[in-house]
């Protein structure tokens, strides 16, 4: 467990990282549209306030609460009971009181670090209200990829001079023999921070298997659906098939054909595709696909940690 100067200290990082990320998020772009796989910024922004209220400030024992500072928040904010595709027509708060929401919360909770640094419950609390900011902060960034919104760090970083330079994949081409055998899966509880998903450890056995040295590339998955992979049934499952054709991809989601050649959209800039990249922005029913025209297979979780 960290010491409670660097939880706060991390804690203020991650809420400067959401603020950076949805800076320039309003007018429209406040409710966006209507998807599946998004949410309505301005629902966010109140949601990431409320669980760090909740955790750390309201929450008095197994399932008792104190009343939020915001009036009807719960009925508002709380992602377990407010179904996804009603967030876009409920009374939210504006952005400025969101804002205001999501700085008072962060003061109370700092100022209670102080007042307890030997807490270690609202220390865990604390760090899951970190990290479930940091992954909304991520969420937000495929917010905006999906809705082809500016990248929020500088598009340099992205359709500019690459500052990550990948090796030929030839460098890094073959296999990782392994020879399996006992393996604890999971987290031990020795007083560190896991999530409820990750207890406990417990054994697993693994028979000697093989992984690729590398991530499948954007050169790698060219072939593939150069070869037909979006059209040939045979590599597919039923539920990718299916998948697939409601989709109407006939490639990665956000490849495109400019001048015969492959480009790749991140947020709002369509670039050359980088051959050496790893493929992002594929399901695990295109994964699956590739894997079989590949003579390939997708490993399975024990394999992978």
């Amino acid at each position: 467990m960290m010491n409670p100067a660097s939880l706060s200290a991390e804690l203020r990082a991650s809420r400067e990282h959401l603020t950076r990320v949805t800076a320039d998020l309003d007018g429209n772009r406040l409710l966006g549209p209507k998807l599946a796989i998004v949410n309505p910024p301005l629902w966010e922004m109140g949601h990431v306030a409320w669980f760090q209220e909740y955790w750390c400030l309201r929450r008095k024992g197994q399932d008792i609460a104190a009343d939020s500072i915001i009036k009807g928040a719960d009925a508002l904010y709380d992602s377990a009971k407010v179904a996804h595709d009603t967030r876009w027509g409920l009374p939210l708060l504006d952005l400025k009181a969101t804002r205001s929401y999501q700085s008072e919360i962060l003061g109370r909770v700092l100022r209670r670090m102080e007042r307890e640094p030997d807490n270690r419950e609202l220390h865990y609390f604390v760090q899951l209200a970190t990290f479930h900011e940091d992954m909304h902060a991520e969420a937000f960034h495929y917010t905006r990829q999906t809705l082809s919104y500016e990248d929020p760090f500088d598009s340099e970083a992205c359709n500019g001079p690459s500052t990550i330079h990948y090796p030929p994949s030839t460098a890094l081409s073959g296999d990782v023999e392994l020879v399996g055998g006992a393996f604890q899966l999971g987290a031990s509880p020795d007083g560190n921070f896991v999530f409820d998903n990750e207890k406990w450890a417990h054994e697993v056995r693994l028979a000697p298997f093989r992984i690729a040295r590398a991530p499948v590339t954007n050169a790698e998955h060219r072939d593939f659906v150069e070869a037909g992979g979006y059209a040939r049934r045979e590599w597919w499952s039923n539920e990718g098939w299916e998948w697939k054709s409601r989709e109407g991809l006939q490639a990665p989601k956000y490849w495109v054909k400019q001048d015969g050649a492959w480009a790749q959209r991140k947020f709002d800039q369509v670039a050359a595709l980088r051959p050496h990249e790893p493929v992002v922005h594929v399901s695990w029913h295109e994964a699956q696909a590739y894997c079989r025209f590949a003579g390939r297979r997708l490993p399975a979780e024990a394999e992978w940690e």
